[in-house]
Order: C-alpha cells, then structure tokens, then sequence
C-alpha cells in the first residue's frame, strides 16, 4: 500500500508515500513523513518531518485490508510543518499554513490563505473560510462553521453538545471578521455575526448579533463594537476598515 521514495527533492531517508498519491511540481517532504493513498499534494508545498498526510479513519484500524481511503487535497503553496497530522477526506486551499503538531480530523473544508496554529486540533466535519487565522493551542469541536477572515486566538475552546456524553452534536456558527480573544469558551449551538468581538476569557452562551462586544462570565452583551477607540479617539472596529498594516488580504493593495 505504501512505498519508500527514493527521489525527494528535500530528504529521501525514512519518507513513504503511496503509490496512488499524487504528488505535484517543487514539493517538499521532510524525515519520517507518511503520506497515505489517495493523497494530492499541491505544486510548491512543503511538508516538514514526521507528518502524516491522509491518516486512515477508525475503520482502517479494524479491517486495513479492506478499507477504501478517500480523497485529501492540499492546495498549492502551502506549508505544513512538523509532526502535523491531516486525516483523509479533507479539502483544503491553497496558501494553507499548519504550526507544529497540528490536528486536522476528516470531512473537513478549508479554504485558501487560512492558518492553523501548533498544537490546535479540529475534530472534523466542518467548513472553514478563506483567509482565517486559528492560533496555536486552539481546540474546535466537530460541525463548526467558520466564515471568511476569523480570528481565533490563543486557548479558545468551541463546544458542541450540552450534557455530555449524551445529546446530539451541535453547530457553532462563527461571521465573517469577528475575533474571539485568548482563552473564551463558546457553549454548543452559538451562532456568532459578523464583526463581533469575544474578549478574553468570556464564557459565551447565547448568540451573538454583528458587530458586537461580549466580555465576562457569562459572557455580556456591553455595546457596539464601534464604540470601541484608541487614545487617541480613532475607531479600531470593524478591523478590517481601519486595518493599515499590509497583511495580504485581497482589498489590500501592497506599496
């Protein structure tokens, strides 16, 4: 089912790759990488050591010999560093980033320009946008939905059942440009709007309208979040209209 490589264009010691996997132009594969069939790897991208690209779903474990692997893709450009494990039936775009040790479970959709920090982890079964950053030591639930332009940082948790281990696996709904602050919790079946702004630590357990500010436990509904100002009396929000850095994202033009 798998073979040993003997022309890497990095590193050829210790990298298997399969005999059904697709592996496009300039790729790079690091040490003890294992990439399993029915695998395509975009033109350009790297792949650091001792990661597992196409990792089989529980049903391989119980019969290997039967099991039928279904497609991943990852998109052209991307970067995948160490020990990061992408299980199978994952679609994800171009431009794609993983810090170290991160976990991508199957029936997952990611779009292009997103990231994914070191050691966060997404159980599956679930849509995120182009251009979301998720930074390290995140960890998502199952079914999420997350828009265009997120951002999710250090320690949030997303949930998905109320009383667990029993109940039915619920959706979090997260808008397009909000950002959710280090360590905030979002109870099962949130829907977030667009523009809104989880501040750190809070306890989210109702849903929450565009343009929002939730802080606290439980979280708080305290205003808009054009309300919110520097020092100096300049609006910071919605980000992206007061946004001056040159960051890549496509209503930028870079100087």
């Amino acid at each position: 089912m798998i073979l040993k490589i003997t022309k890497m264009k990095w590193s050829n010691r210790n990298v298997y790759v399969s005999k059904t996997a697709i592996i496009g132009k300039n790729v790079q594969i690091g040490v003890g990488t294992i990439i399993y069939d029915n695998v395509e790897i975009g033109d350009n991208t790297f792949i650091g050591p001792n990661c597992i690209i196409g990792e089989p779903t529980a049903s391989y474990y119980k019969n290997p010999n039967e099991h039928n692997f279904l497609k991943t893709t990852i998109g052209n450009n991307s970067i995948i560093r160490s020990n990061t494990i992408i299980y199978e039936n994952v679609i994800i775009g171009d431009f794609f980033q993983t810090g170290h040790y991160a976990i991508i479970r199957e029936e997952s959709i990611i779009g292009k320009h997103t990231s994914f920090g070191s050691k966060s982890e997404l159980p599956g079964k679930s849509t995120i946008g182009d251009y979301v950053r998720i930074h390290s030591n995140v960890m998502l639930s199952e079914n999420n939905l997350i828009e265009n332009f997120v951002w999710i940082f250090p320690f949030v948790v997303l949930t998905n059942v109320k009383h667990p281990p029993l109940g039915e696996f619920m959706q979090t709904r997260i808008g397009e440009y909000t950002q959710i602050f280090a360590h905030a919790v979002i109870l099962p079946g949130i829907t977030i709007g667009k523009n809104a702004i989880i501040g750190a630590g809070a306890l989210v357990t109702k849903n929450v309208l565009d343009e929002r500010l939730i802080i606290g436990n439980p979280g708080k509904d305290v205003k808009s979040v054009r309300e919110i100002k520097d020092s100096e009396g300049n609006l910071l929000y919605p980000w992206k209209d007061s946004l001056k850095e040159y960051r890549g994202y496509p209503w930028q033009e870079k100087s």
